[in-house]
């Protein structure tokens, strides 16, 4: 499972604001990801005060290792 992790941070209080976003498409433009950040910020959706600072794309695998009850 692929999550693009969206990092916003307070500058004065220190702290951070993160979004996940399930499947993001690939490859991702980092000059539109920026833009959309910003108008997130632009538009109120983030809190005043935070700035995009970072982002990420983490996966992650998951193996079964027992299933007991199927």
């Amino acid at each position: 499972m692929k999550r693009l992790s969206l990092v916003f941070r307070n500058q004065t209080e220190g702290s951070s604001l993160r979004i996940n976003l399930n499947d993001p498409v690939d490859p991702i433009d980092s000059a539109a990801l920026q833009s959309d950040a910003q108008l997130l910020i632009d538009n109120g959706l983030i809190p005043a005060g935070y700035v995009f600072d970072e982002a990420k794309v983490i996966e992650t695998n998951t193996n079964v290792l027992l299933d007991l009850i199927q």
